[in-house]
């Protein structure tokens, strides 16, 4: 998706290949853990997961 739909569709930039903050996470991490290898199998080779996820970070609270 170019830069300008993904704008319009989501309301923010697009991620850049070499970002080194495309972090995904979910409830409980296993949906974010999918998330991250289709990130990078897309070029986007910094993308990481929350291991986590909300639960954890939730915890934490």
């Amino acid at each position: 998706m170019d830069p300008e739909t993904f704008k319009m569709k989501y309301g923010m930039d697009k991620p850049r290949m070499d970002d080194e903050n495309l972090i995904f996470y979910c409830q409980r991490g296993r949906r974010a853990a999918q998330a991250t290898k289709i990130a990078i199998t897309l070029g986007y080779a910094k993308a990481r997961n929350y291991e986590g996820s909300y639960k954890e970070w939730s915890e934490k609270e």
